[in-house]
């Protein structure tokens, strides 16, 4: 299971996405490279997806081969030169400050 901080799911929360979607985080292949990467974009919900919920409403949606493969990582807010962003940090690793 991968954990979301109140910060990040500030910045999820502000996040439009088209009616009857859901905002997903999942695996994307770079076409120059074959890497997997992790993406958000609005999608479909699915059975097997990892459900974070704000305030009790659904927030996000993690597709399950990413809640696996990031599994004890957590998802917070890091500063970028565009603003804050979504960054994940593995399991025992101190968190970036925001």
């Amino acid at each position: 299971m991968i954990e979301v901080t109140e910060e990040a799911k500030e910045l999820f929360r502000n996040v439009e996405h088209p009616e009857g979607t859901v905002l997903r985080l999942d695996p994307v292949v770079d076409e120059n490279t074959g890497q997997t990467m992790v993406g958000i974009a609005a999608g479909e919900p699915r059975e097997d997806d990892q459900v974070v919920e704000h305030q009790g409403e659904p927030l996000l949606h993690i597709a399950a081969p990413v809640s696996e493969a990031l599994d004890g990582s957590t998802l917070n807010v890091v500063d970028t030169p565009e603003g804050p962003g979504i960054g994940i940090t593995a399991p025992g690793q101190e968190p970036p400050t925001a």
